[in-house]
C-alpha cells in the first residue's frame, strides 16, 4: 500500500511539473528577452514588411505599440496607410537599416534607416520599445489624429491625372 501511494505521489508530481512547463511555454509563446539582436530583428522585419509587403499594410499593424493600437483599429490603420501611400513622392517608401541605439536596459531605442529618396542623405529614425515580451515600433504617429492628410493639402496640382477615377472606358 505504501508503495502504491508513493507511486501515485510521484505521478501526480510529474503531472503537475509537466502542466506547469506546458503552461509556461504557452504563456511565453512569441516572447523574447530584451537584447540588441531581438531589437534589430524586429526593426529589420518591420522594414522588410514596409518595403516589400506594402500592399498588405495589415502586416505592419502588429509591430505597432499598444498605445497606437488603442487609438486606431487595424481597419482604420489600413485605410490611412493606403491613403498615405497613394502619392509615394510625398512619403518615400523604401528604407534600409543602417544602425541602432539601444538603451542600457534594452527596453527602448532608435533604429536609423537610410531612406530611398530623390535627395541623398535622407534618414528615417524609428523609435522602438519593449512591451509585453516583444519589441514594438513607434511609427505612423500622425495617422490616429489625421494630421498625415495635411501634406495632401499642400499639393500645387491635382492627383486626378494619376488615377482613373471615372472607371473603365468612361471619359
Amino acid at each position: 500500500m505504501k508503495k502504491n501511494s508513493r507511486r501515485w505521489a510521484w505521478i501526480c508530481t510529474a503531472l503537475v511539473c509537466l502542466g506547469l512547463t506546458a503552461g509556461l511555454c504557452a504563456f511565453s509563446q512569441g516572447r523574447v528577452r530584451p537584447s540588441r539582436e531581438e531589437a534589430e530583428r524586429t526593426v529589420c522585419a518591420f522594414a522588410e514588411d514596409l518595403n516589400y509587403h506594402y500592399k498588405e499594410p495589415e502586416r505592419l499593424y502588429d509591430y505597432l505599440t499598444k498605445d497606437f493600437q488603442s487609438r486606431m483599429s487595424r481597419e482604420e490603420f489600413v485605410r490611412a496607410f493606403v491613403k498615405e501611400r497613394s502619392y509615394p513622392y510625398l512619403t518615400p517608401l523604401f528604407i534600409n537599416y543602417e544602425s541602432m541605439e539601444l538603451a542600457e536596459d534594452g527596453r527602448s531605442g532608435k533604429a536609423v534607416f537610410s531612406q530611398a529618396a530623390r535627395l541623398p542623405g535622407m534618414v528615417y529614425e524609428l523609435p522602438f520599445v519593449y512591451e509585453d515580451g516583444r519589441y514594438k515600433v513607434i511609427a505612423f504617429e500622425d495617422f490616429p489624429d489625421g494630421s498625415y492628410l495635411e501634406k495632401f493639402d499642400k499639393l500645387t496640382y491635382s492627383l486626378d491625372s494619376y488615377f482613373d477615377n471615372m472607371g473603365e472606358g468612361e471619359q
